[in-house]
């Protein structure tokens, strides 16, 4: 033989291999179906067992039902222990006449029978006669009383240590005492209490046991089944005084376990019958053998499954693969791709409007780096728990990364919707630990609308949302942006700004413009603020910060153009100085994101001195929407900048819901009032109380303050009048290119001259 076919396995073999498993496995099929065939003994009492077993619980529940009675009954023999004369055991037992409870009442006393009003009875029945016999323990009777004519059941107790009652008797008609549907378990279609010779004394039945009961139990059995031997079975079983359990058939074919026992608390003299279907009592065999079929099967087709293994093994491992992509490990809830499979599913399936939403966590990167990934995780999980909670049928959500989640919503209404998101964020930011860490967590949300315009994929939608809720970083007031052919245009016009800025700095067309402000008090100019402009040389025109500034924010690029304006203000007093021309004080504004980046004091603080800059000279504006978010930072901030002799001023002061909050921690040295304060309030009265508040407390805490937005004469007047000090605003001036400003601080800028002038 060959090196070759010794190495190679033998085909022949294999074949023979697999045949000689099959061959097995046949036959131990063939061998189970013979077992199963041949064990109707092993079921036949595996039924009379389960029967039996089973009516261990209806013998508890009516022994419970009758027990009841007796320590019913004995809470009046305890009573009548205590009865020092006759008189006091007639009272005792008078107060339970007509009681449903005890029925009809009696008392011994020294062999003489008693009724409850305290009459001697003359006439008396065997059977309860008996019964009294018995003095030092409870007994019960079951007999028919010819005077009421019906069955009835009779509880006589002892009553110990008196000397005026031997005993009281009870009598109760038979179907007034135990509670057959009590007894009744679930599994069981119908219970009977019985007398020994067969009559029945209570009963209850399922509603799917069709038959009720009739007076004596062979009539019902003779209509049940129909087989005369098993229904004399089951009568002679009321007479044995241990458990039986009798196989019946009924009519319709369903096999039966009829179970008898005597019920121990009425001594015996009742009996208590049970029907179970066969199918129930044996369920457990069946689901074994069930069980063991299938695993069977299972064998036989794990052996046809591996004459073709590899291509199953490869479908098995793409699903698998598939299932791990549907959900995020970190938060342990749905992705992208699970949203978008889930989305199709509903918005393709159903007639309803849904909004496909993208929820972007505000400063995801600055929550990052301030508070590190565990509480950034922690604050994701917290907002998993929010959305999972909130989404109701048919809708979802799923965490993209990167502080991004996605929503499907159903759109009930525009006041619905903006009502559903503002709970969301309620609910995202009542974690007491993230309040006290000052955690605010703020989304930028955009929404697109299925059905809306041409029919589009899933992740078309997204898309379009997600370019919603980038224009919605440029209006932090707004609740959500709702995508619209406009948004898709101002998406496409930010992404050619973006491609446009780097080289617009290079080229020089970001311009430097002042805003002089005006001092009412030394009637000439005060400072003036630093503002930007775009020349865009394809126009001729300049683009105003309010079509770039919010974007640059967003994408980090403010922090280069804050840098260069600010360079461009200590070019200017270094080169004024050193010519000697007139200057004054200039604020240079200075966003969020260029403060909190980390060469900031560095930047800031290092080139006023490279320039030689004055102390007192330079302003830096922070808004007040940033000082909110992060005292400590500020703080540190504003401190640093103190010692290296810049100011620092509030811009916007009292847009925000805090205000007084911000100056209260952080010394800042002046208060830009937002002009929001000349707008017309609900009363003119008001709106002057409230900025002169504001002046009053500048002025308590020796706090200058800037008046912005003064347009009109009147508005000039206004505030002056009311002690504001600075004003700026068009009225004054509006922001000039460098040059012309230099100009205008070597003119009379005096506002009385300016009004001899008009």
């Amino acid at each position: 033989m060959s090196e070759e076919k010794k190495g190679r396995p033998s085909i022949g073999a294999s074949s023979l291999r697999h045949v000689a498993i099959l061959l097995i496995l046949l036959f131990v099929i063939v061998y189970l179906v013979a077992v199963v065939a041949s064990a109707s003994d092993f079921f036949s009492h595996s039924a009379d067992e389960g029967a039996l077993l089973s009516l261990e619980g209806d013998l508890a529940a009516a022994d419970r039902e009758a027990e009841r009675h007796f320590e019913a009954l004995g809470a009046i023999a305890a009573q009548l222990a205590e009865a020092d004369t006759k008189a006091e055991v007639d009272a005792v037992v008078k107060e339970y006449i007509g009681s449903e409870a005890f029925g009809d009442l009696r008392y011994y006393v020294g062999g003489s029978t008693y009724a409850p009003d305290g009459s001697l009875v003359l006439s008396t029945v065997p059977v309860l006669e008996t019964l009294a016999a018995a003095r030092t323990r409870g007994v019960s009777r079951v007999y028919f009383d010819s005077v009421v004519e019906m069955d009835c059941i009779a509880f006589y107790l002892p009553v110990a240590g008196s000397s005026y009652a031997d005993g009281i008797l009870s009598i109760l008609p038979a179907r007034n005492l135990l509670d057959m549907t009590a007894v009744r378990a679930e599994d069981c279609p119908a219970v009977a209490l019985v007398a020994p010779d067969g009559k029945v004394l209570g009963a209850a039945y399922a509603e799917t046991f069709d038959d009720a009961f009739g007076i004596r139990l062979d009539s019902f059995l003779d209509g049940f089944t129909g087989d005369v031997t098993a229904n004399k079975a089951v009568m002679d079983a009321l007479a044995v005084p241990d458990r039986c359990s009798i196989a019946v058939t009924a009519l319709g074919g369903e096999a039966y376990r009829v179970a008898t026992s005597p019920v121990g608390t009425l001594d015996g003299n009742a009996v208590l019958v049970s029907f179970r279907p066969v199918s129930t009592l044996i369920e457990g065999e069946m689901t074994f053998i069930r069980h063991i079929v299938v695993v069977l099967l299972i064998a036989v087709a794990a052996f046809v499954a591996s004459l073709v293994y590899s291509f199953l093994y490869y479908r098995h491992s793409q699903k698998a693969l598939s299932d791990a992509t549907l959900y995020d490990a970190a938060l342990n809830c749905p992705n992208a791709e699970h949203f978008r499979r889930h989305a199709a599913e509903v918005v393709y399936s159903e007639r309803r409007q849904y909004g496909v939403m993208v929820l972007s966590l505000r400063r995801y990167h600055l929550l990052l780096e301030t508070y590190g990934e565990a509480r950034a995780g922690e604050a994701l999980g917290g907002i998993v728990k929010v959305l999972e909670g909130l989404c109701s049928h048919g809708e979802g959500y799923a965490y993209a990364g990167e502080g991004k989640f996605l929503l499907l919503y159903h759109y009930r209404s525009e006041k619905n919707l903006k009502d559903r998101l503002r709970l969301f964020e309620a609910l995202c930011n009542r974690s007491e630990s993230l309040r006290a860490e000052g955690i605010n967590l703020r989304f930028h949300i955009g929404v697109f609308l299925t059905g809306s315009g041409r029919r589009r994929t899933v992740p078309e939608m997204i898309e379009c949302a997600t370019m919603a809720a980038e224009s919605a970083k440029g209006n932090v007031r707004l609740p959500y942006v709702l995508y619209t052919e406009e948004v898709n245009r101002e998406i496409a016009q930010n992404e050619r700004i973006e491609a446009q800025m780097e080289d617009s700095l290079k080229n020089g067309e970001f311009k430097l413009f002042l805003q002089p402000k005006y001092n009412a008090r030394t009637d000439r100019v005060d400072s003036a603020e630093a503002l930007v402009r775009w020349f865009d040389p394809q126009k001729g025109e300049y683009r105003f910060p309010a079509a770039f500034i919010g974007l640059f924010e967003t994408n980090g690029f403010i922090v280069k153009l804050d840098q260069f304006i600010y360079l461009e203000v200590l070019r200017y007093f270094s080169a004024a100085t050193e010519k000697g021309e007139p200057v004054v004080p200039i604020s240079v504004n200075v966003s969020r994101v260029t403060a909190m980046s980390d060469d900031f004091l560095e930047f800031y603080v290092g080139n006023k001195k490279h320039y030689g800059i004055a102390d007192g000279f330079l302003t830096l504006e922070l808004t007040e929407s940033f000082a909110l978010e992060n005292f400590d930072r500020i703080r540190e901030i504003v401190d640093v900048l103190h010692k290296n002799g810049i100011r620092c001023s509030i811009d916007d002061f009292g847009s925000g819901y805090s205000s007084f909050n911000i100056i209260k921690h952080i010394p800042f040295d002046e208060l830009k009032i937002d002009r929001i304060f000349l707008d017309n309030g609900i009363d003119r009265g008001r709106d002057d109380v409230i900025i002169r508040t504001v002046l009053d407390l500048a002025r308590a805490l020796n706090l200058s303050v800037v008046q912005e937005g003064v347009e009109t004469e009147e508005m000039f007047h206004r505030v002056v009048d009311m002690g504001c000090e600075v004003i700026q605003g068009y009225y004054y001036a509006k922001a000039i290119p460098l040059e012309e400003y230099r100009l205008f601080l070597n003119t009379n800028t005096s506002i009385r001259y300016k009004a001899k002038v008009k």
